[in-house]
């Protein structure tokens, strides 16, 4: 299947804004994770109670559901450093994969423009563009794989605990999100390649675009016109 220049332009602007949409949307909303944790309450009269605390948690904030009410706030080191609750735990052990995906979404947006401006004068700003776009999509699956053993270090010895207290976990269609944001944004990169190539096809583009490429070519020897070469040579 054969893309014309207009319509590879056109798959690189659509596909980059849904990888920057998509990328965005998880970054900013809070549905990364969700947790059911059953805890031990002392009560006033010495007697303990069994309370379920179901979270739902972000990059950036947590929301804990008690039953009897709800509350969301941001994520603050000391008090998770004083708290019990695993929810807190977890957002303390991932804190540092936090950053990973907004450092992917800042070059995924740089990426985009740079490709923009590559189709708009026709240079090697496109092939720049492919690149930032892969390392952002690179970045953005450490930052996944941090996220994932910052859980699994932090909750694989509580889902089997004592009895009594019991913690079960699931991500959300936030995670996910990021997940498809790695693909469209790998995806980017392979459009905007192929639309470079398809820009400079030609020996004399290659020339224009690579310094020193020219200094590569060099004309047949006598051998080769004796056997009816006709073509210059690339020794790489």
């Amino acid at each position: 299947m054969v893309f014309t220049p207009r319509g590879l332009m056109i798959a690189s602007v659509v596909v980059g804004a849904i990888a920057v949409a998509t990328l965005a949307l998880s970054v900013a909303t809070d549905a990364w994770l969700f947790t059911t944790e059953i805890m031990e309450s002392q009560k006033d009269n010495n007697t303990v109670e069994k309370i379920v605390v179901k979270a739902q948690m972000g990059l950036w904030k947590v929301c804990l559901n008690t039953g009897e009410k709800k509350r969301c706030e941001s994520y603050d080191a000391d008090k998770a450093d004083r708290m019990e609750q695993t929810s807190y735990a977890i957002m303390r052990a991932t804190r540092m994969a936090a950053m990973f995906p907004v450092v992917s979404l800042v070059m995924i947006i740089v990426a985009v423009i740079l490709g923009i401006i590559g189709n708009i004068r026709k240079d090697i700003k496109t092939l720049l563009a492919a690149v930032i776009s892969i390392l952002g999509g690179l970045t953005l699956a450490v930052g996944i794989i941090f996220y994932i053993s910052a859980i699994n270090d932090e909750v694989g010895h509580k889902s089997k605990g004592p009895e009594g207290k019991v913690f079960l976990y699931e991500y959300g269609w936030s995670f996910f999100f990021a997940g498809m944001a790695f693909m469209i944004a790998e995806a980017t990169a392979v459009v905007f390649v192929t639309q470079f190539m398809q820009r400079n096809s030609t020996t004399e583009d290659m020339v224009r675009i690579i310094p020193g490429l020219e200094d590569k070519l060099e004309s047949p020897d006598k051998d080769d016109i004796d056997g009816g070469a006709s073509n210059p040579t690339i020794i790489m």
